[in-house]
This record gives structure tokens, C-alpha cells and sequence, in this order.
């Protein structure tokens, strides 16, 4: 009755204020701070082909155009579809027959990290002055400032070819290069090592890795394997 009493001008107020007070007050509800700290959503700006998504390990849904997904999720695409994927200046676009992860965020912000368990995506990562955004694969890691690159991955072995910039690729075998642009690093299942090759030479051999850049302090990557269902679509 209260509600209903109060005169057309005072319920046309804002309810923001309302909701602070509720969100401070009552127990169990989560704290405006909290809210506003969440990490910001990737934005499906198009996707085509069979493509789905699934938040937490749960059902699996259409991944459409227009979608916010938050992590943790996983996305999986099935043949001839494509997807692009949007947080704030990074883009993946992810091809068909690929399995992407978005792992929970780490406790600090600073890396954002996703995990490419199979297909082929290609990656816009927006410069800063310090390495923030990684992409685990199962058998290497890429990790860099800024930069545009592609993954593959199959059963068998892991490729990050560069675009633009210098990309940090690293196997858990420990062995490390810095992949400049032009150059295609590659890492194997049951092998600890890498082989960097001149991507524009079809089918060239193996070649030296490039010097490393001693102006570059990467990080160690987080490699946390699962083993998730790889796309039957």
C-alpha cells in the first residue's frame, strides 16, 4: 500500500539509489562494488555455421549474434561456421570444427587468458606496454602484448603463426622463442621442443627460432589441462 501512495513524480525517481541501499543492506545479495568489478563479457559480434556455447559445464545453446558470454564458458563450432568475438580491443575469429575455452578470470585482472583445445581461430590482440593476453593450446602457449597471430590446433600438434609483432610462444617441455611476424612456431604431442619456420615458404623445413628480445619480460604461461568433449556437430 505504500508503494501505490506515493505520488507520479516520485515514481518516476531513479531507482538506482534504491538498488545501492538494497545491495548494502540485505545479506546475501551481492555488493554493488562486486558487481561493477566483474570482468567484462566477449560480445558475439557475428556468427554463422553451427555454433554453440555453455556456461559453467552446463546445457549447450545457440551461439548467436548480439550474445554476451562470460567466463567461465566454452564454445564450440562445427563445420563451415565462423564467429567473431569481441572484449573491448581483442577479436578472435573463430573458425569451424574448433573448441574454445574461456577459463575463470585470474584473481589480479591482469591476463586474459583462453584456451584453444582444437580448430583453427585467428587473434587482434590491442597493444599495451605490458603482456596480457594468452592463449593455452595443449601443447604450447602463446602470450603477448599486442599483436595479430593465428592458432591451429589438431590432435597431434599445436601452430601459432605471426602476423604482426613479436608473439612469446612456450611448451611445457619449458623450451621458449620469441615468433616474429612471418614466422610459424610449432610444438608436438609427446615432445617438449619447438620448430619455428619462414610461414611464407610452402612446406619449408624447420629453421632457426629468432633471437630473443631481451627488452621482452614474459610470463610463465598457466597451463591447466582438462580434458573437455571435443565438437560432435
Amino acid at each position: 500500500m505504500f508503494l501505490y501512495s506515493i505520488s507520479s513524480r516520485r515514481r518516476r525517481a531513479p531507482l538506482a539509489p534504491l538498488v545501492v541501499l538494497l545491495l548494502a543492506f540485505l545479506p546475501g545479495l551481492a555488493r554493488a562494488q562486486d558487481v561493477a568489478a566483474l570482468p567484462a563479457p566477449w560480445i558475439v559480434v557475428e556468427s554463422s555455421g553451427p555454433a554453440e556455447v555453455r556456461h559453467d559445464r552446463g546445457s549447450w545453446l545457440p551461439l548467436v549474434a548480439g550474445l554476451a558470454v562470460t567466463a567461465p564458458s566454452e564454445i564450440r563450432t562445427g563445420p563451415a561456421a565462423e564467429v567473431l568475438l569481441k572484449h573491448g580491443d581483442d577479436r578472435v575469429h573463430l573458425m569451424g570444427q574448433s573448441y574454445l575455452e574461456l577459463p575463470p578470470a585470474a584473481a589480479d585482472g591482469a591476463m586474459t587468458r583462453l584456451v584453444q583445445w582444437l580448430g583453427e581461430a585467428f587473434f587482434e590482440v590491442g597493444h599495451r606496454s605490458t603482456p596480457h593476453f594468452e592463449v593455452d593450446t595443449p601443447y604450447l602457449a602463446a602470450i603477448v602484448k599486442g599483436t595479430a597471430f593465428t592458432v591451429e590446433v589438431t590432435h597431434d600438434d599445436s601452430a601459432v603463426a605471426v602476423r604482426e609483432g613479436v608473439v612469446a610462444v612456450v611448451t611445457r617441455g619449458g623450451a621458449s622463442t620469441d615468433v616474429r611476424a612471418g614466422m610459424v612456431a610449432r610444438g608436438y604431442a609427446g615432445l617438449t621442443g619447438l620448430t619455428v619456420e619462414d610461414n611464407a615458404a610452402a612446406g619449408g623445413g624447420s629453421a632457426a627460432a629468432p633471437p630473443a628480445d631481451a627488452d621482452h619480460a614474459w610470463p610463465t604461461p598457466d597451463f591447466q589441462p582438462i580434458s573437455p568433449s571435443f565438437p560432435q556437430m
